[in-house]
């Protein structure tokens, strides 16, 4: 019964341990410039999957990734929050164009 829930609906439950995630991590930075340097961090790590799934991205990729940043931003105490929403994006648009110029390479195990 819990294997078929999870096989129906893995990108909501992952949506929801992934928020849980974020909301960790947020309330773990101590201060605003470190804060936003783990959503750069976590936006290129985004940018990654993006890069990863570019031939077969589904739309529950993308919900998980918003699931991240909702959760950091319910857990951000410290910063704005709309410079940890661009500093996301920005953070994805640059982690894929490295993965994309060759710049950083990936192996998969």
């Amino acid at each position: 019964m819990v294997a078929e829930f999870l096989f129906r609906s893995w990108a909501e439950f992952f949506f929801f341990a992934v928020m849980v995630v974020g909301i960790v991590v947020s309330l773990s930075a101590p201060s605003a410039v470190i804060s936003y340097i783990v959503i750069f961090v976590s936006g290129m790590m985004a940018g990654r999957l993006m890069y990863w799934r570019k031939h077969n991205m589904h739309f529950a990729y993308y919900l998980i990734i918003v699931g991240f940043l909702i959760g950091y931003l319910l857990g951000a105490y410290y910063g704005n929050r709309n410079v940890i929403v661009i500093l996301f994006i920005l953070g994805a648009f640059f982690g894929y164009y490295l993965y994309e110029k060759k710049i950083l390479r990936d192996t998969l195990f």
